[in-house]
């Protein structure tokens, strides 16, 4: 309440409002964060702390085109932390469309790699360097077996992950195995062999006027150069007067 004094000297009673108070800003935040220990030893990765990708140098590939593939893998936490690089553990996957979630697995890096191991040390902000993994048109099992089917044209999903650190999983990839057409063999511009494919009819030897086959050192019978076997043995009979040439010895 304020009093208000005239100047006549006479108190004149009067009313006034306080403002009413702001309500208290309250933080989001209750607890502050916990404190880095940078001097402790390094723990494994966890698939928050990492940042893995995967790319391709194509997106169709063939028989004698293999497709290149680059994986990358950057630390985006906080602290140092460890994380397997090696082939058995870094593994590219490659499964049949639609991908993992239901598609044949038909390749892996990691199936016929050294079982070796490669721990990378990785600091905020550090990345191991660029490695390429190669794929071309075979299948492979774990273990490396061989005998496996042929790979059939279509569509395939590649996918990076890791073993030593579970859902460190990168983006999926899609590529197009492409098998070319069969070529045509050439249609052959000279002589053919066969009288069926130059439209001649093959020669009867029963048709009139056509000639039988002979042995090049028979004649037939009536031929004026045909000589009739001789027995050496043989007398031949002769007209009187007729001299006979004697055999030659």
């Amino acid at each position: 309440m304020v009093v208000l004094v005239a100047l006549v000297g006479v108190p004149v009673v009067a009313w006034a409002a306080w403002p009413e108070p702001e309500p208290p800003i309250v933080s989001d935040k209750v607890h502050p964060p916990e404190p880095l220990n940078l001097t402790g030893p390094a723990e494994r990765c966890v698939a928050s702390d990492l940042d893995v990708s995967l790319a391709a140098d194509r997106t169709a590939f063939g028989p004698g085109r293999p497709v290149t593939f680059t994986v990358t893998l950057e630390n985006t936490g906080r602290v140092p932390c460890l994380v397997d690089g090696a082939d058995v553990s870094s593994a590219v996957t490659v499964y049949a469309a639609p991908g993992p979630e239901g598609g044949e697995r038909v390749w892996s890096s990691a199936d016929c790699a050294p079982a070796d191991e490669r721990l990378l040390l990785l600091g905020p902000g550090d990345a191991d360097p660029p490695r390429t993994v190669r794929w071309s048109d075979v299948r492979t099992v774990p273990g490396c077996a061989g005998g496996q089917p042929e790979l059939v044209a279509g569509d395939y999903v590649a996918q990076l992950t890791f073993a030593d650190v579970p859902g460190a999983v990168s983006e999926p990839v899609t590529v197009t195995y492409e098998v070319p057409e069969p070529t045509p063999e050439p249609t052959p511009t000279g002589p053919a062999a066969d009288p069926a494919a130059t439209g001649t009819p093959p020669t009867d030897p029963a048709a009139p006027g056509a000639k039988a086959p002979t042995d090049p050192g028979t004649q037939a019978p009536g031929d004026p150069g045909t000589q009739a076997p001789v027995d050496p043995g043989a007398r031949v009979p002769t007209e009187p007067g007729t001299k006979v040439p004697a055999p030659t010895p």
